[in-house]
């Protein structure tokens, strides 16, 4: 399987090997609950000891690619599609309320669950600052489509423990008829701008192979100072979900952790994370819950699970979720109520004998219920413009 600007020359044979770009994929057996599929999720997609394993330098033939992909970029689709800074123009819920024009329909999306910092070379240590931009292009308008963004004066922190990066999109389905394009220009924040380290700097093409169902995989791409880990589901004959939420009554305990997920039922396991809020619960405005990504794929013959949980500490004392059946077209409406007293009851009596839940500050009585309220605006896909 071949991974790289297609237009671009091959490269060397040494240079391929040492960019180390490796393509993991999980069986297809049994509804994808077999014992390597569990395995693979339950590692996070590698071993912990690979997670902060460092490494010698390694040549950065992804870094060449990256530093020749505007050039390309523009020869190709400066014309048409605008500047190569210009971020996508097509917006989800597309065709929500509007009859598709031609070439509208389901169809195989990439679904991004997670991007990780699977390695750190020689050069960089834990916590890292980090800033800077990832995207996607697809073949609808070439343009980028953000899946994380962030300034330099508002880097994120990543640690050993935590080596994820916080996404915030795409902010509509990724098309994979033609291949789309992964673009990251990730920096470590130094005392001075000077001493700012590129993280990653790649443009890589993803190439999609149709299978009957939709599946999860991953992508692993070495830098000089780093190795990214992508954990991606090829979602088949999609339609395209956007997600709003909302707090109709009551409102969220003080102290309780909240995480809303959302994921198809036929890749269980593998969920977009829309909003994990630490410690400080969820940010409400107007009602509305504030989440940091409101789009996934589902297929149309499938299910939408979207998930609300709590957390006290590392516990899970809420785990409710709401099941949706996809439309081409129009909203889905639901609500789920959540009964916090009930819930950490229960949660406390099963892990009885196994050390209780510390109650924690403020959180013994009086937490009340909430009241969800779900919205789900259905669209189908064109990969015109």
């Amino acid at each position: 399987m071949e991974i790289g600007m297609g237009s671009m020359r091959a490269a060397p044979k040494k240079l391929r090997t040492k960019a180390e770009v490796r393509v993991r994929t999980v069986p297809e057996v049994e509804g994808w609950e077999s014992l390597s599929h569990k395995r693979w999720l339950a590692q996070g997609g590698l071993r912990e000891e690979e997670e902060v394993e460092e490494v010698g330098e390694i040549d950065d033939y992804f870094g060449v690619e990256a530093s020749e992909f505007r050039d390309t970029w523009n020869q190709r689709y400066s014309s048409y599609c605008g500047s190569f800074e210009d971020t996508t123009k097509i917006l989800n819920k597309r065709f929500t309320f509007e009859k598709p024009h031609r070439c509208g329909g389901p169809q195989d999306t990439l679904q991004v669950f997670s991007l990780k910092i699977a390695k750190l070379r020689v050069g960089l240590q834990w916590p890292l600052q980090v800033f800077g931009m990832v995207a996607i292009r697809d073949c609808i308008d070439q343009n980028r489509n953000i899946i994380f963004d962030r300034p330099r004066h508002h880097c994120q922190i990543i640690t050993r423990e935590d080596p994820y990066l916080k996404l915030t999109g795409p902010t509509r389905a990724v098309v994979v008829l033609d291949p789309a394009t992964f673009e990251v220009d990730l920096k470590v924040k130094g005392t001075t701008e000077s001493e700012d380290q590129w993280l990653s700097f790649l443009a890589v093409d993803y190439h999609h192979f149709p299978l009957l169902n939709s599946h999860l995989f991953g992508r692993e791409y070495a830098s000089k100072l780093s190795e990214l880990q992508f954990h991606l589901g090829s979602i088949i004959s999609s339609v395209e979900a956007t997600i709003d939420v909302q707090i109709t009554s009551g409102s969220w305990p003080h102290g309780l952790r909240a995480q809303f997920t959302a994921g198809t039922a036929s890749i269980p396991g593998a969920k977009v994370i829309l909003l994990d809020s630490g410690d400080e619960g969820p940010l409400v405005g107007d009602g509305s819950i504030k989440l940091s990504r409101c789009v996934a794929s589902v297929e149309v013959g499938g299910e939408l699970n979207v998930c609300v949980k709590a957390f006290l500490g590392d516990e899970i004392v809420v785990n409710k979720v709401k099941v949706f059946k996809p439309k081409t077209a129009g909203v889905s409406e639901d609500s789920l109520v959540v009964d916090f007293n009930r819930e950490i009851s229960m949660a406390k009596t099963k892990t009885a004998g196994e050390g209780d839940i510390s109650p924690g500050v403020g959180l013994n009585h009086g937490l009340g219920c909430c009241k969800f309220g779900f919205i789900i605006s259905w669209s189908v896909i064109s990969y015109f413009r």
